[in-house]
């Protein structure tokens, strides 16, 4: 049942249950005569190809409409769940047109690998089937069957370190841990959620519950039961391994909400209510949906196909907040000669420098068709301090356009605003598109808001213990960060305010995430909203012109 298994999203056995597909298992032919196997073989590869060509065709038109989008698209897991499904199509549909089951003289051994064959893929188109109903009602989907771990090294070291073992026993045991402590889901929600969906049958539950100690008819819904009595139930500790991984592989912070979705069990079993809820609540610090068959997730209605694509393909920009706070990065690519000139790469540029004018040739404004998205309709804001850096940093290396485009849309201060002060929004407007070879839309804020308030230390202690506007654990993030202060201005407003702050450095993130992580006090710390976008730009700068003096750059 291996390749069944890939399909359960849980990395656990699937049933091999056909219920409700119409598909009959191979398994329970018996000792019918030949003419009546093979007739019923061909019964079940028929069924079984018309059950994918239900489904398949939605599967691939939602890999265009993926394929499609204008940035490029990433989800995890689906190519190979998409391959996987149509391989044991083409297996089935070559069995129905070929016809070796129509042979009268058809080999004993070819008939029983040939039926070991279909009843594998009738499991996973089956199977298969489902998934997809159930991802239909997602939103926003990450990934499939992407696999996780409930365990570190660490942990698992420690473990078999108490244990009487020899090297390589010690060896197996490391490797038996890992392999026990890996699950596998499908992350919808943009990553804030995880759907496990287990195909467990109600009987083989009962004999779980049974053999785990269970008293039956003794509890009621709402009753807190003794772990001792479900501890042991097969699907008591799946979801325990779901909850530990999902502990270690937080989601902006946070840990991911569990959705155990188990189709074939109903709510006709009191015990077994009993049991679910418990399982919900095993874990105060994770949220865990167990819905059953009859759960409004389950029984609601699967969305018409084409919004279920639009609802699993998401928004690229869903999680941005109304406000964004830029950061030194986004305020140099909205100002750079590069970003805004149709310039030719020359041999005294750096070489960053050169690959970005040719980036900008190819694209036809790649900084611009990367960045306006991200902001349009949007409040556009920086700090106080982010603003006098900017500034300090064009005054020091900018170039004449870069300077006087940095004035438009960061007016600061008085030596920077000058007549911009009393100039109309569609003046500064009109100014900075004649400093371009883009259209700047209309829909995008110029010239960008200076907040008011300060963010240096003083500030940054006082939201942290008096106001609770950051959590405590901020002021240690703060202190090991390393970053100056203009910068640790911008990444704590942005976490105090909750707003995003976009950024186009491609390491401050990881960075941040990790200084939370280590300083984290508890389970409800979480860090600043950050979103990278994957494109930057240099200031033109010193390499407008070659540096005087230097007789190779001048060839």
């Amino acid at each position: 049942m291996g390749e069944s298994a890939a399909m359960t999203a849980n990395g656990t056995e699937a049933s091999t249950s056909h219920a409700g597909t119409g598909i009959q298992s191979v398994e329970n032919v018996g000792d019918a005569d030949r003419t009546q196997l093979q007739s019923r073989l061909l019964g079940v590869a028929s069924t079984t190809l018309s059950a994918s060509h239900s489904y398949i065709p939605e599967i691939e038109e939602f890999a265009q409409r993926l394929n499609a989008r204008a940035r490029k698209p990433s989800c995890p897991g689906f190519c190979s769940f998409l391959r996987r499904l149509k391989g044991h199509q083409a297996i089935v549909e070559d069995v129905v047109k070929g016809s070796p089951l129509l042979h009268p003289r058809l080999p004993d051994d070819a008939l029983r690998q040939l039926g070991r064959k279909l009843d594998i893929c009738a499991v996973n188109i089956s199977h298969g089937s489902l998934h997809w109903s159930l991802l239909k009602r997602c939103r926003s989907l990450v990934s499939i069957n992407q696999a996780f771990h409930g365990s570190d090294r660490s942990m698992r070291k420690n473990k078999v370190a108490k244990m009487c073992l020899t090297g390589r026993e010690k060896e197996a045991a490391h490797r038996t841990m890992k392999a026990q402590a890996k699950v596998e889901v499908h992350v919808v929600g943009g990553g804030a959620e995880w759907l496990a969906i287990l195909t467990l049958q109600p009987d083989r539950l009962a004999r779980q519950m049974t053999d785990s100690g269970w008293a039956w008819g003794e509890h009621s819904l709402g009753d807190v039961v003794d772990e001792q009595e479900w501890e042991d139930v097969v699907l008591a500790k799946q979801v325990k391994r779901l909850i530990a991984a999902a502990r270690m592989n937080r989601h902006e912070y946070r840990i991911p909400r569990l959705r155990i979705a188990l189709p074939n069990i109903g709510r006709d079993n009191n015990d077994v209510n009993v049991l679910l809820e418990q399982l919900a609540r095993i874990d105060s610090g994770v949220e865990v949906m167990v819905d059953d068959g009859e759960s409004d997730f389950l029984k609601a209605p699967t969305p018409g196909l084409d919004a279920a694509i639009e609802n699993l393909l998401g928004h690229e920009f869903d999680g941005l907040t109304d406000t964004l706070n830029l950061d030194h990065t986004i305020l140099i690519d909205l100002i750079s000669d590069i970003t805004h000139f149709r310039l030719e790469p020359e041999p005294w540029q750096e070489e960053t420098t050169r690959a970005q004018i040719e980036e900008e040739r190819r694209h036809d404004g790649a900084m611009v068709k990367a960045l306006y998205p991200f902001i349009e309709n949007r409040t556009l804001v920086c700090t106080p301090e982010a603003a006098e850096h900017f500034h300090q940093v064009l005054a020091t290396v900018g170039t004449s356009s870069e300077k006087e485009r940095g004035n438009l849309i960061v007016p600061f201060g008085k030596a920077h605003r000058g007549d911009s002060e009393s100039e109309s929004e569609a003046a500064i407007r009109s100014r900075f598109e004649k400093l371009s070879t883009h259209a700047l839309p209309s829909t995008v804020q110029i010239p960008i808001k200076v907040i008011d308030e300060c963010w240096t230390w003083p500030e940054i202690e006082q939201a942290a213990s008096g106001s609770s506007r950051l959590p405590a654990m901020a002021v240690d993030v703060a202190r090991h960060s390393g970053f100056k202060s203009s910068k640790l201005s911008i990444f704590m407003y942005g976490w105090a305010s909750g707003n995003v702050t976009l950024t186009s450095n491609k390491e401050v993130k990881g960075n941040i995430r990790t200084l939370v992580e280590t300083h984290r006090r508890g389970d409800d710390d979480y860090g600043p909203s950050i979103w990278r976008l994957d494109v930057t730009r240099n200031l033109l700068a010193k390499s407008a012109s070659p540096r005087v003096g230097n007789h190779d750059e001048l060839l």
